[in-house]
């Protein structure tokens, strides 16, 4: 019995590690994606903080999609997950490397994350099969 459930138990944390590359290669590409716009065009450096907002926001959404069309239910709530911990890894990353404390645009970048992947995770899940749940 404990064996079958061990089984389950590390399918379901490698699913949700090809999810998380999924998730950063999908970030690095856009990231690369919008550097180059910004080179090209000339654009200010001020536009690096909503290109990388929308980056990890695609990023937290092609991860929930994947994990979500895999696991077949619960599509919002694996996508808020998701979403959460991409933001909380982001964030405490963010707090060490520019040890600046947060602000109220991070609590937007919150919302704009956290949504983006639990309609990646609602997506994944209703294009797995024919039936529809949220």
């Amino acid at each position: 019995m404990f064996n079958n459930a061990s089984k389950l138990n590390s399918s379901k944390v490698v699913l949700f590690l090809i999810g998380a590359l999924i998730g950063v290669a999908v970030t690095l590409f856009f990231m690369c994606i919008f550097a180059a716009i910004i080179l090209l065009v000339g654009l200010d450096r001020g536009y690096s903080i909503p290109f990388s907002t929308v980056s990890l926001s695609l990023g937290s959404f092609a991860a929930a999609y994947f994990i979500s069309r895999r696991c077949e239910k619960n599509g919002y709530l694996i996508g808020t997950l998701v979403g959460i911990i991409s933001f909380a890894a982001v964030t405490v990353i963010s707090l060490i490397v520019t040890k600046n404390g947060l602000s109220i645009n991070t609590l937007f970048h919150f919302i704009i994350i956290v949504l983006a992947s639990a309609i990646g995770g609602i997506l994944g899940l209703n294009r797995s099969k024919s039936s529809k749940y949220i």
